[in-house]
């Protein structure tokens, strides 16, 4: 018989797009199944709001920010970098302890806080002695720029502190945090088993998805594809995701014409049908220099989609695992991988495309990731584990 827990799950974004929130959904489908009974926490409404309504998941709205400080990259920023921090503070004071209320008429068996730079549920749980979940995936400081407050070291001290229980998405997400014996490295959950497609029939152009942001390499991918079509003409770049960041997408459009590319750059905006898309192109290209673990990667290899991934980050460890996909270093290898997957043809590539989707089964599945989460609750609520500070 399966073990109902009551969990109040803290989010960092209302948007239903993100790979993180993308993997909560799948993990409260599969939990709900097993008779969890899921609380929500926002910091403000958005498309997540609706989804949430229609799987009947009560959630609430506390207005919160990133334990992290605030960014500043122009006068303005820098400017305003302590007023900002001061009000961020104070918001998630206030936030605390309205989460403290919550949670105290929910009675939790566990607080989940799905991302890593947020701390309002940790600081909760404290307080209230209920056993926390930190779920980490991002290294912040080198895929988002994002430095912890007041430091990494507390950082870290909170993530081994007792009654706190990480989960690391990758093993590199685990060594950057040097988890240790209260953390558990478990993959997200993209696809179920059975959601796998093969098309053999590929589209002539080539496949970005995700974030329209810097961290993503999206202009690194531009600048290649540029040099890319010197030599072959009829392909384009379609380019999946955008972003609110309306100066980064006039900067990208300015790029594309620039290099000439007006007529091979397509951008699609955010898709509901990205699957297809995937499986329809002669590849995804992942630009990004540090992935915390690659969602959009693991979506393309269940729908036999040719994965060209920067060789780094969650990229490197989920490609490199048994080769699954093509890894480059550089601007020079991004273009001559493009060059050599038309030239050699994509169907020589099949075996590998297998083989991944194989992988993405086996180790990404939706079922597994419930599986091990379950598991790692069960063995929390049983004091099981054992903390050595």
């Amino acid at each position: 018989m399966s073990i109902q827990f009551r969990v109040v799950y803290i989010l960092n974004s209302p948007s239903k797009h993100g790979g993180a929130t993308k993997a909560l959904l799948n993990m409260l489908e599969g939990l709900t199944d097993k008779g969890s009974i899921p609380f929500v926490i926002l910091p403000h409404h958005g498309g997540l709001c609706d989804e949430l309504n229609r799987r009947n998941i009560k959630f609430i709205l506390i207005p919160y920010f990133n334990s992290a400080y605030p960014k500043f990259y122009n006068k303005k920023n820098i400017a305003l970098f302590i007023p900002r921090l001061l009000r961020n503070l104070l918001i998630n004071y206030i936030a605390t302890k309205k989460i403290i209320t919550y949670i105290q008429e929910i009675k939790p068996d566990i607080i989940h806080t799905n991302v890593g730079p947020i701390d309002i549920g940790f600081n909760a749980a404290k307080k209230l002695k209920v056993p926390h979940v930190w779920h980490i995936r991002e290294y912040q400081d080198l895929d988002f720029n994002m430095h912890a407050f007041p430091s990494k070291l507390i950082f870290l001290k909170k993530l081994q502190s007792e009654d706190n229980y990480p989960i690391a998405i990758t093993r590199g997400v685990f060594n950057h945090f040097e988890m240790k014996n209260n953390a558990k490295i478990i993959y997200d959950g993209v696809l179920k088993k059975s959601k796998t497609v093969f098309i053999q029939k590929k589209e002539k152009y080539f496949l970005f998805a995700g974030r329209l942001e810097e961290n993503k390499g999206i202009r690194n991918l531009i600048h290649a594809f540029a040099d890319f079509t010197n030599n072959i003409k009829d392909y384009k770049l379609y380019i999946a995701g955008d972003t609110t960041d309306l100066s980064y997408k006039q900067t990208l459009v300015s790029l594309i014409k620039e290099n000439n590319l007006c007529e091979y750059v397509v951008f699609l905006g955010m898709r509901d049908d990205i699957c297809e898309v995937m499986a329809k192109a002669t590849a995804l290209v992942v630009p990004s220099f540090f992935e915390g673990f690659g969602f959009i990667t693991v979506e393309a290899m269940f729908n036999s989609c040719l994965v060209i991934g920067n060789n780094s980050a969650g990229t490197k460890e989920i490609l490199e695992l048994e080769n699954l996909g093509i890894l480059y270093s550089g601007h020079n290898e991004l273009v001559t991988a493009m060059q050599r997957v038309i030239r050699n043809g994509i169907e020589s590539y099949f075996p590998m495309i297998i083989k991944a989707q194989e992988r993405a089964v086996a180790l990404y599945s939706q079922e597994q990731n419930v599986n091990a989460v379950y598991k790692f609750y069960n063995e929390i609520i049983n004091n099981k584990i054992t903390v050595i500070l």
